[in-house]
């Protein structure tokens, strides 16, 4: 008996051992890559200000829009494009860096702004995500305080050009 004993703990200490890095890889927080966007345009502000925006017009690159993002530049934004005017609610799961979600109308005039958005992590349950909600037909997300440093409020226009996507 005390032999068996013997050999099941010799057996079992490789694994034993293994156990706790096994565990300490299972807990890593998983892999997160920003996306590359293609399509790039130029914002004018009201006053003048110019900035540039990634633009994101299909539904995979709407869907991903700055997950994974670790810091974004002071001038920038990401200007997301729908096919038509509609309610949109936003959900920043994964998420790195707190925003300003501004909702645009087809006239391109700010309808609604969400200053402040709280960053996601990579392991943070769902339930406790930020989200918001508002009705235009683009969507521009710039990092958190923007909107209030440049002075943009609902009614404001935005000069831009980019295509309409049929989806």
């Amino acid at each position: 008996m005390t032999l068996t004993a013997l050999v099941l703990l010799l057996s079992l200490s490789p694994s034993a051992a293994a156990a706790p890095a096994r565990a300490r890889r299972a807990r890593k927080a998983p892999a997160c890559r920003a996306q590359t966007v293609r399509t790039k345009a130029v914002m004018t502000l009201p006053g003048g200000k110019t900035l540039r925006v990634d633009v994101v017009d299909t539904p995979k690159e709407r869907e991903i829009g700055l997950m994974c993002v670790r810091r974004m530049p002071k001038d920038y934004g990401m200007l997301f494009v729908f096919p038509a005017e509609m309610d949109l609610g936003f959900w920043m799961k994964h998420t790195l860096v707190p925003l300003d979600i501004l909702w645009i109308g087809a006239d391109k005039t700010i309808t609604v702004i969400h200053p402040r958005l709280k960053a996601s992590t990579l392991d943070e349950p769902d339930s406790q995500v930020a989200t918001a909600r508002g009705r235009g037909q683009y969507v521009l997300e710039l990092p958190a305080g923007a909107a209030a440093r440049y002075g943009l409020k609902a009614g404001d226009a935005l000069g831009f050009s980019v295509g309409i996507p049929l989806d």
